[in-house]
């Protein structure tokens, strides 16, 4: 999310109307945001205004790892976003991992990026899945279900994550499969990693994962009719 102001926008998929609470816990406190929102159509935009001081705190940072808690009736959810003080482009992992998509028999893989650092470094690693159908808006899917993924732990070395390492100098990276795709919904699907550097001290970064049925034939997305 981009702070524009004092205020970020964000746009939802949702079932019903609910509010939500913006917090950075690296800056210390409690939420520094609220709104409520109304569903229709099942998508939803809100409007987060944050207190002047807040929102320089964060401009100070350029960007800051934050958390959104979603509540809808008795359900309640935990995300984290990043919130920057100017736009982003987007970034994507290296294009020889990532989304690979077979529309054929409707299925697809997520195989990890190789991450590499100058030096040794562990990083724990989330990986998600976000479909989209016209029905339902987006929706995130993670390695323990719906909304919900794992924090995985690997170091990064000047040639790629040491476990993936073979002794002949190949790389088996860790791979998320297999994952079906219900057809006729017209499902899309995209592909993101979240990482954690502690290299120094914590660095969060998020990215998008090139997609495509192959190394040479790269999207930024997955297409199921």
């Amino acid at each position: 999310m981009t702070l524009y102001g004092n205020a970020v926008t964000l746009l939802i998929a949702c079932s019903t109307g609910g509010n939500v609470d913006l917090s950075v816990p690296s800056l210390g406190g409690g939420a520094l945001a609220h709104a409520r929102y109304r569903c229709s159509r099942r998508r939803a935009s809100i409007r987060l205004s944050l207190d002047t001081f807040d929102a320089r705190r964060i401009a100070r940072h350029q960007q800051v790892l934050a958390a959104l808690r979603f509540r809808e009736g008795g359900a309640s959810e935990r995300l984290s976003v990043t919130v920057a003080a100017r736009p982003q482009a987007p970034s994507y992992w290296t294009s020889d991992f990532g989304l690979r998509c077979d529309p054929s028999s409707y299925r697809a893989t997520v195989l990890a990026p190789n991450f590499s650092d100058t030096l040794s470094t562990t990083i724990d690693v989330r990986p998600w899945l976000a479909w989209y159908t016209a029905a339902t808006g987006w929706r995130w899917l993670g390695t323990a279900g719906v909304s919900a993924s794992r924090w995985y732990r690997w170091t990064a070395t000047t040639t790629g994550v040491a476990e993936w390492q073979t002794p002949t100098g190949e790389v088996t990276p860790w791979t998320w499969s297999p994952i079906t795709v219900a057809p006729g919904q017209g499902v899309y699907l995209v592909a993101v990693f979240e990482a954690i550097y502690w290299y120094g001290h914590p660095q969060y970064v998020w990215s998008y994962a090139r997609a495509g049925d192959g190394p040479h034939t790269l999207t930024t997305y997955c297409a199921y009719p």
